[in-house]
């Protein structure tokens, strides 16, 4: 998914990484393994003097990709590892970019360069100090785990007394990164606690006995105490942040408690591979080939006819005309969807919406 800096305090609207100080590295390839469908973690080395807190993100550039795409060769993604890890774990939906392609055919030993501030400014997606007074919640859709994941973990192993309390949705139990892992830290510490959510459980591979719909002001306050108090951390797509953000605010919480970090950039319908997808897009141009085809052949015939037999040839009675009607309303169709992708795209792109998925910022 990509993220969308200027929206979760890491990057205001007119700052760029660019413009702020930084370090740089280039770190090889370790690992890389399938953690949910449609979602890959990517293990590199960590660079001895590579400092980051958990729930931060960096700037990833391909070196030398063999090919690329309107979309860049960089991408923003959160660290699901956490400093005290020994390696730099990124993970993120695959979705058929040039960017994504590369990386899931790099090798082991490939180099990527890396990019992150150097020191966390104000407001950033990170764990806040006031453990005593001020609960933590962290309303999470899909790939926008990453970062809660990093900072769950993080408490976990440095046994920070922040009383956390994680609302995780995905459609299916099969779709959910590091589902496994939160269950095992939820047993771990007995300050976090996990609630698991999915909105499709007849789709699930099994029965699923969690909760269930999406998540409501019953929902929170069934699990959380104290709503008002509570600092909350909202990761996911825009749709589901804008929402959770509407529902806080209904809930009387303070904008100021609310830190909040958008992943853009994937199709939830991708989730599933990118077979369907390629599929769809090959029958889109086989389809506006047999058109152009046929309807050139039903001109020529409409021609023949209106030259032999006049216009009336071409009639209601005539099925040619339904014919000609329905291919040009076809092509007129698909020349529309094609013109609102492109517009959409290029909106995005004058928007700031950058290319990462924090946990798919890419």
């Amino acid at each position: 998914m990509n993220h969308r800096p200027g929206m979760h305090g890491k990057f205001s609207p007119n700052h760029k990484m660019s413009s702020m100080k930084k370090a740089s590295f280039e770190v090889a390839l370790k690992a890389k393994k399938q953690i949910a469908e449609g979602t890959m973690a990517f293990t590199f080395e960590k660079p001895e003097k590579f400092k980051f807190r958990a729930g931060q993100h960096i700037r990833m550039t391909l070196i030398d990709p063999p090919e690329t795409d309107g979309e860049g060769n960089s991408r923003f993604f959160s660290v699901a590892s956490t400093p005290q890890d020994k390696d730099l774990v990124f993970a993120m939906r695959m979705r058929d970019t040039a960017f994504k392609r590369t990386l899931g055919r790099m090798q082991i030993g490939d180099k990527v360069l890396i990019q992150i501030l150097i020191g966390v400014p104000h407001g950033a997606f990170a764990l806040h100090d006031d453990a005593v007074k001020s609960p933590t919640v962290f309303i999470v859709g899909g790939i926008g785990i990453v970062p809660a994941y990093s900072m769950i973990k993080d408490a976990t192993e440095r046994k920070l007394p922040h009383k956390m309390v994680l609302f995780y949705s995905n459609r299916r139990p099969e779709d959910a990164a590091y589902l496994a892992e939160l269950e095992k830290l939820a047993k771990q510490n007995p300050n976090f606690k996990l609630i698991a959510i999915v909105t499709e459980p007849e789709k699930a591979a099994k029965v699923w006995r969690g909760e269930t719909g999406h998540v409501d002001s019953s929902l929170l306050k069934k699990y959380a105490d104290d709503l008002q108090s509570t600092i909350y951390y909202v990761s996911g797509l825009p749709d589901m942040v804008s929402t959770m953000q509407t529902l806080l605010a209904d809930l009387g919480v303070n904008k100021d408690n609310v830190q909040a970090e958008e992943f853009t950039g994937f199709n939830l319908n991708e989730i599933h591979g990118t077979t369907n997808r390629n599929w769809k897009n090959h029958a889109v141009f086989l389809a506006l080939a047999l058109a152009i085809v046929a309807l050139i052949i039903v001109h020529v015939t409409g021609a023949q006819s209106v030259f032999h037999g006049g216009l009336g040839s071409l009639s209601i009675t005539n099925p040619l005309s339904y014919l000609t009607i329905g291919f040009i309303l076809a092509i007129i169709s698909i020349k529309l969807k094609l013109f609102s992708m492109g517009f959409r795209h290029g909106m995005k792109r004058k928007s700031g919406a950058y290319n990462n998925e924090k946990g798919d910022k890419s």
